[in-house]
This record gives C-alpha cells, sequence and structure tokens, in this order.
C-alpha cells in the first residue's frame, strides 16, 4: 500500500515515543509511505535547531534515514494540483462574509501528492481534510456550531473534491494505534492489554489527533 503522510502525524508519534509501534505497523503491512521535501523541511530540518522540538524532530529525521518514510521533491503538476484542491475545498462552505477557508496548505499539498503518485492512504490527524472526504453533511454542522451562524454548502465544488480522492482511505494516528494493538505489534514498546492501548489512544489525543472521548470508547470495546 501506498501511502502519504502528513506533519502532523508524525509529530504524534514523535512526541508520544510511539515510534517503534508506527514503525512495526509500517513494516508488518508493508506500508510505503512518502512525503514532500517542503514537509520534511518542517517536521525535522527548521525544529531540529530548536531545544524545545530537537527531540521529535531527531526521531522524525531517524525514520527518513531508515527508509520508512520516503521524501519526493514537489513537481510543477503537484503545485498545480494543490491550487486547484485548496480552491475547491475553500469554496466549498460559505457564510453571509463569504467563502471559508478550512483546508490549509500543508493538507492541500499531501493531497495533491497522494493523487499524482497514485497513493491509496493518507495519514492526517486533522479532522477537517477528512470530514470534507467522508462526511461534508456533518462537517457543514460542526462549521455552524463553531462560527454560530448558518453555513451554505457548495455541492458542486464538494462534489469534485469528493470524486478527485474517492479511492483515498484516511487514517488518523488513532486509527494506526488500534490497528496496531489488533496486530499485536506493541511489543517492543508496550504491554498487550486495554490498559495500554487506552493509554496510547489518549496520548495522540492530547498530542494533537483529531479524536472524541466517545471514540476512544468505542475503540476499547471493540477491542
Amino acid at each position: 500500500m501506498k501511502a502519504v503522510i502528513d506533519t502532523g502525524t508524525m509529530i504524534t508519534f514523535s512526541s508520544t515515543c510511539l515510534m517503534n509501534v508506527f514503525k512495526r505497523f509500517v513494516e508488518f503491512n508493508r506500508v510505503e509511505l512518502i512525503v514532500s521535501r517542503e514537509v520534511s523541511d518542517e517536521s525535522v530540518w527548521k525544529p531540529i535547531h530548536n531545544k524545545r522540538f530537537a527531540l521529535n524532530a531527531a526521531r522524525i529525521k531517524h525514520l527518513f534515514n531508515e527508509k520508512i518514510i520516503h521524501v519526493v521533491d514537489t513537481t510543477s503538476e503537484i503545485t498545480k494540483l494543490e491550487k486547484e484542491i485548496l480552491f475547491l475545498a475553500n469554496n466549498s462552505f460559505s457564510t453571509d462574509r463569504g467563502p471559508m477557508a478550512i483546508v490549509q496548505r500543508g493538507e492541500a499539498e499531501a493531497l495533491a501528492l497522494a493523487q499524482v503518485y497514485d497513493a491509496t492512504a493518507l495519514f492526517i490527524d486533522e479532522r477537517t481534510t477528512r470530514s470534507l472526504l467522508e462526511n461534508p453533511l456533518r462537517l457543514k454542522q460542526v462549521l455552524e456550531k463553531r462560527q454560530r451562524t448558518k453555513v451554505t454548502m457548495n455541492k458542486e465544488n464538494i462534489d469534485k473534491f469528493r470524486k478527485m480522492f474517492s479511492k483515498i482511505k484516511v487514517f488518523r494516528s488513532v486509527d494506526v494505534i488500534a490497528f496496531a494493538y489488533e496486530q499485536d505489534l506493541f511489543d517492543n514498546e508496550l504491554d498487550h492489554s486495554k490498559l495500554e492501548l487506552e493509554a496510547a489512544l489518549y496520548a495522540a489525543k492530547f498530542s494533537g489527533c483529531a479524536v472524541s472521548e466517545k471514540e476512544i470508547m468505542d475503540y476499547l470495546q471493540k477491542k
């Protein structure tokens, strides 16, 4: 399986000391992970000179060096597609104040990479992009609650966006952790019990992964 991984997901695993679990998951499932050179700069070469973030950056750098994650160059095709993605996503919902910018450049670039390199999966912890792909009506409700105003959907733009990525499966770090637990890949890092699974899922949540407590409870009840 070929997949694109976003900066946020790498940071979640590096900051929670779950890199070994993540590495075993990638190797066990034969996932070919790619990132752009810009993402490698953002996740490694810029923060590694900041004492506060250097260790996390060094852990991610180790994954690059071990070829667990492969760095690819950004082409003109990717840049063009990224702009198209940003236009569609950020003109899919609007209020009386105008279109709402809901997708950032980093997520758009990850999606463009996935399209150009024929990836079938996207590892991303951010909720909005996943919701736009999987449940735009639910996203509309969330945006209305957040903005406290009526939100209008541009169905044409949403349909175009979703059609572009109809074959993409989105995984958050919590999904990877749950799958790793099912596949008994916690060894060398954690004991295999629900206590460790719960701790790992909450660690991902508190490190920035968009997951609700109800979703975590659902994970635990299924195991």
